[in-house]
């Protein structure tokens, strides 16, 4: 069993309706959520887990999906929750995604994580010099740029300060996999867990900020035609915190129309 992983976890056994379980995006942690989850119904069970080597979870010996996904699930059977909504942000959501194939679940919530990873994929590894070496403050603060948490309500900016301390380490080691294999192993890759996802009927949610490009949104249609996929008005990488009571509604809505578990 993974080390114990640090979480926020508020509501009651017995309240009706799915749990959540919410999934932070990599260099940040489980306080990017404290709005949508304020703005739940009261006693509704939700779970934020920071993700191993962030927040105050223990890093893991290695960080590739598998092993992330498995410490996710340790959290989960230790909260005794019955089989979650997986909400997960940017990285958070491929872990989500990926649980979703391995574990039981009611569904998952994708926020603004791209599934067509060959492009990233290719990025990255044109990066890898700079980014294993003393580059990597200045590459790293492009991908940070393009975030755009500037554009977030000043309001909430502090609860992404956690994505300010970023050591490159933890970083080259969430990406291992994107920087070991080729993109197209990694297209392939991603190609047959969305195929599971689909065959599985896995409920399915896809949140989008408006400058996500269109061929992204097809994409995630194409291969999952059970997603509803929306678009929110915001030009940052964090919709829910463009409007949390909205995210919030959206998540309650999303978990009643899904009654039985997925179970794998």
């Amino acid at each position: 069993m993974s080390p114990p992983l640090a979480a926020y976890a508020r509501g009651h056994a017995g309240v009706p309706g799915h749990p959540f379980v919410f999934l932070h995006g990599l260099t940040f942690d489980h306080q990017m959520w404290a709005p949508v989850i304020a703005a739940l119904p009261p006693r509704r069970r939700a779970l934020a887990i920071d993700l191993p080597g962030h927040g105050a979870s223990p890093a893991l010996n290695d960080h590739r999906l598998e092993s992330v996904v498995a410490a996710v699930h340790d959290a989960v059977q230790e909260a005794e929750l019955e089989p979650p909504v997986l909400v997960g942000h940017s990285l958070g959501a491929l872990v989500a995604t990926l649980y979703a194939v391995e574990h039981p679940v009611a569904g998952v919530v994708n926020v603004d994580a791209p599934l067509s990873t060959e492009p990233f994929a290719r990025l990255v590894q044109s990066l890898a010099p700079q980014l294993r070496g003393e580059g990597f403050e200045r590459t790293w603060a492009m991908f940070r740029d393009s975030m755009h948490v500037e554009r977030v309500a000043p309001s909430l900016r502090s609860l992404l300060a956690a994505g300010d301390r970023v050591e490159r380490e933890l970083v080259l080691s969430y990406w291992a996999e994107l920087l070991e294999t080729s993109p197209e192993d990694m297209a392939a890759l991603t190609e047959r867990l969305l195929e599971t996802v689909r065959d599985a009927a896995v409920p399915y949610v896809a949140i989008y900020a408006e400058t996500r490009p269109w061929d992204e949104l097809a994409y995630v249609a194409q291969r999952v035609p059970q997603a509803q996929i929306e678009t929110w008005p915001c030009s940052h990488h964090f919709p829910p915190l463009a409007d949390p009571d909205r995210f919030a509604a959206l998540l309650v809505a999303f978990a009643a129309s899904v009654p039985d578990a997925v179970r794998r």
